[in-house]
C-alpha cells in the first residue's frame, strides 16, 4: 500500500513539474512575441526641417524629385511599390508604406502614433548645413531611439545623410555619425541628471540610450537595446542616390 501511494505521488510530482515546464515556456514564448511585435509594412521618414525628406518620399515614390513642393505640416502617407521595382517590372514586390514625418518641434511627435506598425525608420540629415542644426538633428534623433513603442520592437534605424552629391560642400557620413553620437552622449548625461528622459508623450517609459558608464555609440546602443542603426550616403534628387535607403526599406519590408 505503501509503494503504490508513494508511486502516486511520485507521478503527481512529475505532472505538476510538466505543468510548471510547459507555462514557463509559454510564458517566454508570449514575452519574445511581444517583446518583438509584429512588424508591419511602415517605413518612417523622420529627420530636421529641410533635409530633404519629402523629396526623398516623392524619389522613392514615383521616381521624381517634385521640386517646388511645399512640405507639409501634417504627416504625408504613400503606399505602394517602390519607383524603381515599378519601373523594373518587379509587379509582385510587396507595397510599401512611407509616412514623411515633418520635423517641426510641434508635430514631429507623430512618431509615436505610426511606431506601432513601422518596420523601419529613415532618420535624414543635411550633410552640408549639418554643423548648424547638429544639435537640433541630435534632439529629434534621441526622441526616436528612445521611443518606448519603436524600442520594444526593436525597430532598427538608418541614419541617411542626405547631398552627399554635393561634393567637399558636404560633411562625411563617418564625421555626421561621430558627431551626433557625441551630441547624444551629452544629452543622455544632461538629460539624466534632470530627469528628462525623453521618448516622446505615452507610450510607456522612454528606453535608455547605450549602455550605462560607456561613451554613446550606436554600436553600444545595439549591444544594449538590439536595435540595429546603420548609416548610408543619400542624393534624394538622384535617382541613382536613394539606392541604400531601398536597400534599407527592403531588408525592413521584404519584397
Amino acid at each position: 500500500m505503501a509503494e503504490q501511494v508513494a508511486e502516486a505521488l511520485g507521478s503527481a510530482t512529475t505532472m505538476t513539474m510538466l505543468v510548471v515546464l510547459a507555462a514557463t515556456l509559454l510564458v517566454f514564448a508570449l514575452l519574445k512575441v511581444w517583446l518583438s511585435g509584429s512588424k508591419g509594412n511602415t517605413v518612417l521618414l523622420v529627420g530636421p526641417c529641410d533635409a530633404g525628406k519629402t523629396t526623398l518620399l516623392h524619389q522613392l515614390c514615383d521616381g521624381s524629385t517634385h521640386l517646388g513642393s511645399v512640405a507639409s505640416m501634417v504627416p504625408t502617407e504613400a503606399d505602394g511599390q517602390l519607383a524603381s521595382e515599378k519601373a523594373g517590372g518587379a509587379t509582385s514586390a510587396r507595397p510599401v508604406q512611407l509616412v514623411d514625418i515633418p520635423g517641426h518641434p510641434r508635430v514631429r511627435g507623430q512618431v509615436e502614433r505610426y511606431a506601432g506598425r513601422a518596420a523601419g525608420v529613415v532618420f535624414v540629415v543635411d550633410s552640408v548645413d549639418f554643423m548648424p542644426r547638429k544639435t537640433e538633428a541630435a534632439e529629434q534623433l534621441f526622441e526616436v531611439l528612445s521611443a518606448p513603442a519603436l524600442a520594444r520592437r526593436r525597430v532598427p534605424l538608418l541614419l541617411a545623410c542626405n547631398k552627399q552629391d554635393m561634393g567637399s560642400k558636404a560633411h562625411t557620413v563617418d564625421f555626421i555619425r561621430k558627431r551626433l553620437e557625441k551630441e547624444l552622449d551629452q544629452m543622455r548625461s544632461t538629460r539624466g541628471a534632470l530627469g528628462d528622459v525623453g521618448g516622446g508623450s505615452g507610450g510607456g517609459k522612454a528606453a535608455q540610450l547605450g549602455l550605462p558608464g560607456e561613451p554613446f555609440t550606436f554600436e553600444s546602443h545595439a549591444r544594449s537595446r538590439g536595435v540595429r542603426v546603420t548609416t548610408a550616403t543619400l542624393s534624394a534628387v538622384d535617382k541613382g542616390g536613394v539606392a541604400e535607403v531601398e536597400a534599407f526599406i527592403r531588408k525592413s519590408v521584404p519584397a
